[in-house]
């Protein structure tokens, strides 16, 4: 007997029947609220034991802050970024500070797959600096395995600028065959792209503007499905925890390397850091009624070359409000060319002064880019009250009204900036 056709009716309810099902095969796969917050909730406890004062109740809701921080980035990251539609969005900034972020930088990141064929444009602006690291791994993008190797640095000032100061560069595998314009290769194992806009002059830079299309793929950008919502949800646990090994990791190493109230080079160039870049790090040690004395050679060239501070959980200590941050620019060298920096819990009076911001306990970062040397500064530990013996007779006093004044420059300065 041949089998009878479906009705028209039979036939909808049919696929409205496998429709159901699918769904509700799909449906019962994907977290509820409750099931979310049970994976996020182990992570508040991880690493209070491994702060420098694990007693500290001020170190305890930092790290807890932080952990929230981790979170909240995770969002951009996990949710918002898609290597087929995307985004320059801010990567480091005065709310995510992690990962000793430059204060002088404002950072981008976009995802990217490397078979993709991707269109950069925009406009260059005057920043001292501008920077597109192409970066591999899962780590940085998406919070998932280990570093990985940075692919490719390429300079922004290595392109054709039009007089209007716009640019266009195409990003791919190979170079499209009716492209004659400026092109960088897209390496194979390529999953983001960083973009640093460097300034030594906050307020009188003036920060670019770029964009990023992705070429080979439709104009419209699909819906996510549930699905691949809830694959981004379930990672967020799994993104601060990993950057939270990060953070462990990278301070235990200083200590281990005996790097307390010492700096000592650092090579990032394959891991995230500019390729010509050389980093000095150390952790600080300072009660309240001591002070740290930084002092250091200046190379006789150098095209960038900064000092800050940062926690221990890696943020930079707030660069916005306080004095916790000096460059090549706001720095002051002493009559023998030399550069000395306080680093102390009170105000010594004198125009290079670190702020730990009421710690004890946190972090010293310096950056040598593209210099003729790359000196090795010395920190010595004094009492406070000591601080001007251990200076040269003629440092300058700043006062009170004078530092008042300066932290609010800083402050419309940074704003000023284009950071979001």
């Amino acid at each position: 007997m041949t089998p009878r056709p479906l009705s028209f009716a039979a036939a909808l309810l049919s696929g409205l029947w496998w429709s159901v099902a699918a769904y509700a095969e799909e449906t019962n796969t994907l977290p509820t609220w409750a099931q979310l917050m049970q994976e996020m909730a182990p992570i508040g406890d991880v690493g209070a034991n491994k702060l420098a004062d694990p007693e500290d109740p001020q170190a305890r809701q930092d790290l807890l802050r932080w952990q929230h921080e981790m979170i909240s980035q995770a969002f951009f990251a996990l949710q918002y970024q898609d290597p087929k539609y995307p985004d320059f969005w801010p990567m480091f900034n005065q709310v995510y500070p992690y990962a000793f972020a430059n204060p002088d930088d404002s950072y981008y990141q976009a995802v990217v797959e490397d078979t993709g064929v991707y269109r950069i444009s925009g406009v260059r602006g005057t920043t001292r600096i501008v920077d597109f690291e192409i970066g591999s791994g899962l780590f940085i993008p998406y919070g998932k395995g280990s570093l990985a190797p940075t692919l490719a640095h390429y300079d922004l000032d290595t392109v054709k600028i039009g007089k209007d100061g716009r640019f266009e560069v195409v990003l791919s595998p190979a170079r499209p065959k009716d492209w004659k314009g400026d092109w960088w290769q897209l390496d194979s194992g390529a999953t983001f792209i960083w973009v640093r806009q460097r300034a030594y002059d906050w307020k009188n830079e003036v920060d670019g503007r770029f964009a990023i299309e992705r070429l080979d793929v439709p104009a419209a950008r699909p819906r996510k499905s549930a699905t691949e919502v809830a694959e981004g949800l379930r990672q967020l646990p799994k993104w601060a925890a990993n950057w939270e090994q990060f953070r462990q990791t990278w301070t235990k190493r200083l200590y281990d390397r005996g790097l307390v109230n010492k700096v000592a080079p650092l090579d990032l160039s394959s891991t995230g850091g500019i390729k010509t870049q050389s980093y000095l790090q150390g952790m600080f040690d300072v009660q309240a009624d001591e002070a740290l004395i930084l002092e250091t050679e200046i190379p006789a060239q150098c095209r960038y070359w900064s000092f800050h501070l940062a926690d221990e959980n890696t943020d930079t200590l707030d660069w916005m409000n306080r004095q916790t941050q000096l460059n090549g620019l706001t720095a002051r060298r002493d009559a023998d060319g030399k550069l000395r920096i306080v680093i102390a819990a009170k105000d010594p009076g004198v125009p290079n002064w670190l702020d730990v911001v009421e710690r004890r306990h946190g972090m010293i970062v310096g950056r040598w880019l593209s210099c003729s040397s790359y000196p090795q500064p010395q920190v010595t530990k004094v009492k406070f009250t000591d601080v001007r013996k251990n200076l040269p007779a003629d440092t300058p006093s700043v006062t009170p009204a004078a530092r008042e004044a300066a932290i609010r420059a800083k402050r419309e300065a940074a704003q000023l900036r284009r950071r979001w």
